[in-house]
């Protein structure tokens, strides 16, 4: 089904013929060397790449690439023809790729982070992912031992195919306002499940339209007439044999999206579907044969899922970025533009990236694609240390892990939507076509800012944990689960008012600067809040204040996580200065944009910061000249710090985006590739001339010689 050439872009050939010989031409264009343009840049890199990509991915860099070797040596992960296929077509290739996948993961017995590296190196959405990322970890997290004894080597083997159907058509991110019931039947030790109304009925899940046959169904427990919260339980939905719903279960497709549109999203609507009691899932509760309730031991867990996904979007928004500027980068390195009037430029056009403003937008995002890498692995971290306290019994940092998460994926994925499209247009004409690898990477993110709670709503949850913690921590003087940049605020709160900025102008802005300014932005805003909750509700917090002050509470989020992005940057540096052996060449790029990514942030809030005088006026002019340096300071080493993201050709699809630069042949292969993969008219001629374009001209020619 594909042809490799040397630059690693992949051109199918099943479509024999025209497409074998366009294949043979694109190879023979991949032979050719690297373009002068980006060896002369690539000659200026100021650090060692392979340290960076080292410090970006770690101990799992040679295992990763391993695992990337193998997925590029088939045909079967070509996806130069992904963008000329109909949205049926590509839900079958990537069922395809699935399917090898899943060959490979018991040929190879892979692990669970194994099948994920292998996923992320097709460079493709496959409905796998749902249930690798999704389904399975509901299993592990939600199921009792004996139940995981039967069910998981069933899903990890791919005999069963799962989802997570949790959202329903009239609720999503309120979960406590789920209708889909499941009912305890004492006489069969049965529970039957139904969605009763028609904003019951379960919509969005992924993988569930066309490819699952089972389901973690979230539904109402209902035991004797009394509800007991909502809870997941195992429901097959299709036969195992057929594929055909299940008796009860009506299922189908929600229908072309904006994007990610090899994923299957679906609905579901239940009719009195029985289950034996033990697929409801029992790690976390229990219910006996006569229907009696119990809690266990791990209640806490009940989300755990929601939590890694949240944790997931905040790393993959980092490397969705990465993706696009990687496309962007190289392509403002060869495409020269304007500037031919300039005397330094001896009539000369200029690299695009030789605009001030080209270089301002791609290295702003650069530094951002860096910090929310850094972060996402500081949550995956978190993620992990909270599931295996809780499995102890420890619950100390659920509330901090749910309220991160949640904050972090509503920022991220905003910040990182933002620059995706930004880098797009960037990229001018061959930024708005598919050509240029960034279009599907877009619409695909766009998911983002909506999946796994509304950035909005997960704004409010982080701000109801800040607000609930310093209240308790007024309330009892206890400072130990305050966040640790807010304790000197509490034990002073004048602290506020006096503190002013420790930026000395002229000079770089150091780290702890930066942190030192964001915590005290955050404690204002803070202090700001519980000023008018002491003043205006004297039964002090509760819904109705984040119903009045929803728009303050969503910006004290927004403030308290862009803190963690520098602190967590920081951190990451740090650690890596420890560790052994640390390239100077790499830390110094690293402190570069982690500065640059904490003013750039600063300075889009600047007015946060000088509004109670903590900031000057001329310090917030520094930052603002001290960013432009940066910016300029990092100018050689953006291609390096593309290259260090370590993505293969066939990963980026991009005509743009290739390691050899050669970005003008390739969009003229591209083009011509994509021709032998156009349909042919109803006579065997152009499309559209067979059907239409004929009848216009034969009456155009007609209504014309009528009149000779």
């Amino acid at each position: 089904m594909g042809k490799v050439g040397e630059g690693g872009f992949v051109f199918s050939q099943s479509n024999g013929g025209d497409a074998q010989e366009v294949a043979e031409a694109a190879a023979r264009t991949l032979r050719r060397k690297v373009v002068p343009e980006l060896v002369s840049e690539r000659a200026l890199i100021s650090f060692p790449v392979e340290a960076m990509t080292k410090f970006l991915v770690g101990r799992d860099l040679e295992r990763q690439r391993e695992i990337c070797q193998l997925v590029e040596s088939d045909e079967t992960f070509s996806n130069a023809d992904r963008p000329f296929l109909s949205r049926e077509q590509n839900y079958v290739r990537a069922l395809q790729k699935a399917a090898k996948l899943v060959e490979w993961k018991i040929q190879h017995k892979w692990s669970e982070d194994d099948m994920l590296m292998a996923m992320k190196a097709t460079g493709d959405s496959l409905p796998l992912f749902l249930h690798e990322a999704l389904f399975i970890p509901t299993l592990k997290t939600q199921m009792s031992d004996e139940q995981l004894k039967k069910w998981l080597p069933l899903a990890w083997n791919c005999e069963i195919f799962g989802c997570y159907a949790q959202t329903e058509l009239g609720h999503g991110s309120n979960l406590r306002k789920l209708e889909t019931t499941a009912t305890f039947i004492p006489e069969s030790d049965e529970f039957e499940l139904n969605t009763p109304t028609l904003t019951s009925k379960k919509w969005w899940p992924g993988a569930l339209g066309q490819s699952s046959n089972f389901a973690a169904v979230y539904a109402r427990l209902i035991l004797h007439g009394r509800d007991y919260g909502v809870h997941p339980f195992l429901v097959q939905i299709r036969d195992r044999l057929t594929h055909q719903p299940m008796p009860g279960c009506e299922i189908g497709n929600i229908g072309k999206k904006i994007g990610f549109d090899n994923i299957d999203n679906g609905f579901l609507g239940l009719s009195k579907v029985r289950i034996p009691r033990d697929q409801l899932m029992m790690r976390n509760i229990q219910v006996s044969p006569k229907g009696e309730f119990q809690h266990g031991k791990h209640g806490k867990l009940g989300y755990a899922t929601m939590i890694k996904i949240r944790a997931i979007i905040v790393r993959n928004g980092g490397w969705s970025l990465a993706q696009a500027l990687t496309c962007a980068v190289r392509y403002s390195l060869v495409r020269t533009q304007g500037g031919e009037t300039l005397p330094s430029q001896g009539g000369r056009e200029v690299k695009i990236l030789d605009h001030a403003m080209q270089r301002f937008r791609l290295t702003t995002s650069m530094a951002l694609a860096y910090a929310s890498i850094m972060s996402g692995i500081v949550m995956m971290d978190l993620y992990h240390r909270n599931l295996s306290n809780t499995l102890k019994g420890d619950v100390a940092l659920l509330a901090e892990t749910h309220a991160t998460s949640s904050g972090l994926k509503a920022l991220c994925s905003d910040l990182t939507l933002h620059a995706i499209e930004d880098t797009r247009r960037a990229c001018g004409g061959v930024g708005y076509n598919w050509a240029s690898g960034i279009c599907e990477l877009y619409t695909t993110f766009l998911q983002d800012v909506t999946v796994e709670g509304e950035n909005t709503i997960l704004h409010l949850q982080t701000a109801r944990w800040l607000l609930k913690s310093i209240l308790a921590a007024q309330k009892s003087g206890k400072l130990d689960n305050v966040p640790s940049g807010l304790v000197p605020y509490l034990k002073d709160p004048s602290f506020t008012s006096h503190q002013k900025s420790a930026l000395l102008t002229g000079r770089p802005v150091s780290a702890q600067t930066l942190i030192d300014a964001y915590w005290h932005r955050e404690a204002r805003l803070l202090q700001e809040m519980l000023d008018r909750i002491r003043q205006h509700y004297p039964s002090g917090f509760s819904e109705q204040v984040v119903a009045d002050h929803m728009v303050d509470l969503v910006e004290l989020s927004r403030a308290h996580c862009e803190g963690i992005l520098v602190r967590n940057f920081e951190d990451a540096i740090h650690a890596y200065e420890q560790g052994a052996p640390a390239h100077k060449g790499v830390v110094t790029v690293l402190r570069m944009l982690q500065e640059l990514h904490g003013l750039h942030r600063l300075l889009e809030r600047v007015g946060d910061f000088v509004l109670d005088g903590y900031l000057s006026p001329a310090q917030a002019t520094w930052c603002k000249e001290r960013r432009q340096e940066l910016v300029d300071a990092l100018r050689y080493d953006l291609i390096g710090l593309v290259d260090a993201f370590d993505f293969s050709d066939n990963q980026l699809n991009s005509a743009i985006g290739r390691f050899d630069g050669r970005v003008y042949e390739s969009q003229y292969e591209w083009a011509k590739y994509g021709m032998t993969l156009v349909a042919k008219g109803k006579d065997g001629g152009v499309l559209g001339h067979d059907e239409v374009l004929q009848h216009v001209f034969t009456q155009g020619r007609k209504i014309n010689a009528s009149k000779l």
